[in-house]
């Protein structure tokens, strides 16, 4: 499991924590994942900033790019594959999946419970309220929330 890519310095990973194809994920210096928290790049790389924090039972899918300073809170899910739904002749299973990248730039905080969907992108110092479901770019400076997450206000 400690085979990444890159790992900074104080790298902190709980033994619960399960990295699959760690040879495709690079993390920065003071970088934490928490009890439970699951990485699956799905043959994409994971890029993660330093001093960035992962709380317990996380999920991570790439393709992913998270910055520097960024607070993750348990139970959030980056999700950057979802199942096609064009058509319905079709199963779920069966159609396209769709796989975009999903950036959450430096500085920005999660909280517990939420989903950030395939292809969204976090701006700078934007926190995102818990239980939210992001399906839209976040712009720079904003607290978001709710299903699907709105602006609440700008930080700035």
């Amino acid at each position: 499991m400690m085979d990444l890519a890159k790992k900074g310095k104080n790298f902190n990973c709980a033994e619960t924590v399960q990295i699959n194809q760690p040879h495709l994920v690079t993390v920065g210096d003071d970088v934490s994942f928490y009890h439970g928290t699951y990485i699956e790049p799905c043959d994409r790389e994971i890029s993660i900033g330093s001093n960035t924090h992962f709380a317990p039972y996380c999920v991570l899918y790439g393709p992913l790019s998270v910055g520097d300073n960024c607070a993750v809170a348990a139970h959030v899910v980056l999700a950057c594959v979802a199942h096609s739904h064009a058509d319905v002749n079709v199963p779920f299973v069966d159609q396209p999946t769709d796989r975009r990248q999903i950036t959450v730039e430096d500085n920005v905080w999660i909280g517990a419970n939420a989903v950030v969907t395939p292809g969204v992108t976090i701006g700078t110092g934007s926190i995102i309220g818990a239980g939210a479901v992001v399906t839209k770019d976040v712009e720079p400076y904003s607290v978001m929330g709710g299903v699907p997450a709105k602006l609440i206000r700008k930080r700035k």
